[in-house]
């Protein structure tokens, strides 16, 4: 059974018994698969306002097919948790206890990160805003960039040293600074992750630190962290400043060094955010680009530097080298005419009213089947933009994605006297 609703909420299908839904980008789904399980692609639909680039209009996760590809993670694989996903859409391609919480370590500092962008872009702070540090700032240990009381910096200075070295000291002068203090920047994180709908995500402190006991700790998931960097991610300054190695600090008398080791030896890989601590191991939410596609990856609780690099790179390459961005229908495609009846024009081109996208594999792409849902023959007159009918395209049984297909031009209705004269 395929159910359209809104077009800015869910759509859901029905198959065997079993119900998958798709969710609006920054929403998590809540279907479950098997821990190993790749899931299935979703059609994106592309709205022509580039003011909501990551809003979809319609979603739409559909049942397992025989064809699609499984990515081999060993029988243990070496991590606690992995996800891979294409960033624009939130197509899950792989994911393995992807919604288990684990102690985040400083890949906690993506949702520090993504509190004070987006106050800046709603214009409630600015990067040039002038922060001053104070004597708790000063004593925080771990990575830092060694702030003394009292010295002042620019916000986007503070953020630079958090995103490239991963400073915990400049976590603290940063909240302090937007939150008044550090337990109210707490209360601002935890409330967006709220507003993101990750019910699975907790903080107790703006760094990610183990300095608190184990039954009131910080607490996250893959799942939840690729939500966070994808909301991130709308940020232009975010990907500046995570593919930066090496950056001037204090007037350049202190040097920031990227924790981020992939950097520059994998192809297209512009950030994320790393993090370890005792509790939560080797961590990597890592993000690449080539050509036109995005995708995301996570890693947590790898016992090793070295592994959490090795297993991202597999990660990535593996989405690379086995899915693409196929376009199922683009925005003004003629893929029909309609007679009109009465019409000043005997008929009408049809077009696709907006572009949808899923992530496939070169096989899933050859079997996209489209089927035209319109009528022979409708009445003048029609305006430019009309709905007229349906585009369906499947993949084998499998429904992606129901097309409104519009009136191409406007065409008018003949009067009375043009009638007349149709039949002489």
């Amino acid at each position: 059974m395929y159910a359209y609703r809104d077009r800015r909420t869910r759509l859901t299908v029905e198959s065997s018994g079993a119900i998958f839904q798709g969710f609006p980008s920054t929403l998590p789904r809540t279907n479950t698969a098997p821990p190993h399980r790749v899931l299935r692609p979703i059609a994106m639909r592309h709205h022509c306002s580039a003011s909501l680039p990551l809003l979809l209009a319609a979603l739409l996760l559909f049942p397992p097919i025989a064809a699609a590809e499984i990515y081999d993670r060993g029988v243990d694989p070496p991590y606690g948790a992995g996800l891979l996903l294409e960033s624009e859409t939130g197509t899950v391609l792989y994911e393995h206890n992807a919604r288990t919480q684990r102690s985040p370590a400083s890949t906690q500092k993506l949702l520090l990160q993504l509190v004070v962008m987006d106050l800046v872009a709603a214009g409630k702070a600015s990067l040039t805003d002038e922060v001053t540090a104070s004597a708790w700032a000063s004593r925080i240990g771990g990575a830092q960039v060694y702030l003394r009381q009292g010295e002042v910096f620019p916000l986007e200075h503070l953020m630079q040293a958090i995103a490239i070295s991963s400073a915990n000291d400049a976590c603290v002068a940063v909240a302090e600074h937007i939150g008044g203090s550090v337990d109210g920047f707490v209360s601002m994180m935890n409330a967006k992750a709220r507003g993101l709908g990750l019910e699975t995500t907790r903080c107790v402190n703006v760094h990610g630190l183990d300095d608190t006991p184990m039954n009131n700790r910080n607490l996250t998931t893959a799942f939840d962290l690729s939500v966070i960097a994808r909301a991130l991610m709308r940020h232009d300054k975010t990907l500046e400043w995570s593919s930066t190695r090496i950056h001037p600090f204090r007037g350049g008398k202190f040097t920031l060094y990227t924790t981020n080791k992939l950097l520059g030896k994998f192809s297209g890989l512009d950030g994320l955010k790393t993090g370890y601590t005792n509790r939560a191991r080797f961590c990597l939410v890592a993000t690449a680009r080539r050509g036109d596609m995005r995708l995301l990856s996570v890693i947590m609780g790898a016992p090793r530097e070295s592994v959490r690099e090795a297993e991202t790179r597999r990660l990535l390459s593996w989405g690379f080298n086995n899915f693409s961005r196929v376009p199922l229908a683009e925005a003004g495609e003629q893929v029909g005419r309609i007679v009109l009846d009465w019409g000043l024009e005997p008929e009408v081109t049809v077009e696709v009213a907006d572009t949808f996208t899923a992530i496939l594999t070169p096989l899933q792409k050859r079997q996209l089947h489209r089927q035209l849902l319109i009528p022979t023959e409708h009445p003048a007159p029609v305006e430019a933009g009309e709905e007229l009918g349906r585009m369906q395209v499947s993949l084998g049984d499998s429904v992606l994605a129901m097309v409104d297909l519009v009136a191409g031009k406007s065409v008018g209705r003949m009067g009375f006297w043009d009638m007349l004269m149709s039949y002489f």
